[in-house]
């Protein structure tokens, strides 16, 4: 704060020739009457002038379009995190970091949803076509959905995940598709796609919202230890199950011990817990152990928000 104030000028008019009279007379005061006894006039001037002069500071962000697309920057999270005010004080806009992590995090990307892939089946060559089929295949190379008819392919295949025999897909394993159709000739052409993994796929099950995360993306090889991406994927989860306040929640862990797969459902119930704020046991957990599961995908973790309808 800057103060500036100016000097009180006392201005005294017409008082020139008495003192002077005084002076010469040797006298300490003029007589009643005299010239110079009283002031004729007297005029004070004055300024008191007060100014405040406040610098603000900046808060800024260099953006770049690339990053911001990616959904993935400290940038984004630092913007989104930050509270622009801090108190009462009027002159004060000082930025802090918001203490509740209640917020929704926008800039964690969300699950995969159904459908979980669109296939485009179309011949390019222009063959006439008698029959066609695609195939999904599992990750042993087995078919794990097939789909056929006569005549041409549909030009657009959504795939919502399902096996034919009704079970949703394993996060995390690869998956792969074979495109094969035949013309009226009896040539068959066979069109092998690359393969693609789900690493969390958010759909529905029996009336329940299903948020499945696998195991790999989750923890530390066959420990409980929350990797960086793992722990976002749970505070995105975290995000979904405040949609449902009234639902319970209920965490299944598959592993290939139940030792490892109880202690990881109660890690992520523990975690859960703590950013939703709510007591610990109030999230119901479960230990699934499935042996013959492939080393390097590590086992899954469904958190099961129960009861939400359609």
């Amino acid at each position: 704060m800057k103060t500036a104030l100016t000097i009180l000028t006392l201005l005294l008019l017409g008082a020139g020739p008495a003192l002077s009279q005084v002076e010469d007379e040797g006298e300490d005061w003029t007589a009643d009457g005299e010239s110079g006894a009283a002031l004729p006039e007297m005029v004070v001037e004055a300024e008191n002038e007060v100014r405040q002069q406040i610098d603000k500071g900046t808060f800024s962000f260099d953006l770049d379009a690339a990053a911001v697309d990616s959904f993935f920057t400290a940038m984004d999270e630092e913007a989104v995190g930050v509270s622009p005010v801090s108190g009462l004080q009027p002159h004060l806009n000082n930025l802090e970091l918001l203490a509740s992590d209640q917020p929704p995090h926008f800039w964690i990307p969300d699950m995969a949803r159904t459908p979980v892939a669109t296939f485009y089946p179309g011949d390019p060559e222009g063959h006439k076509v008698k029959n066609w089929s695609l195939a999904v295949t599992d990750f042993r190379g087995s078919p794990f959905r097939t789909y056929d008819g006569g005549g041409g392919p549909p030009a657009r295949l959504d795939w919502d995940g399902l096996g034919d025999n009704g079970e949703m897909l394993r996060v995390g394993y690869p998956y792969s598709y074979v495109f094969t159709l035949t013309d009226k000739g009896t040539n068959t052409y066979n069109h092998a796609g690359v393969s693609f993994r789900i690493p969390a796929l958010d759909y529905r099950r029996d009336g329940d919202r299903v948020l499945e995360i696998a195991g790999g993306q989750l923890f530390v090889r066959n420990e409980t230890g929350l990797t960086a991406a793992g722990e976002k994927w749970l505070v995105r989860a975290s995000d979904e199950i405040r949609h449902h306040p009234w639902s319970p929640v209920r965490i299944i862990a598959t592993a290939e011990s139940m030792e490892l797969a109880e202690q990881r459902a109660d890690h992520v119930a523990t975690f859960l817990a703590d950013a939703l704020i709510l007591p610990r046991e109030q999230v119901e957990t479960e230990a699934v152990q499935q042996p013959d599961l492939r080393a390097e995908m590590d086992g899954s973790v469904a958190v099961v928000i129960e009861h939400v309808g359609d």
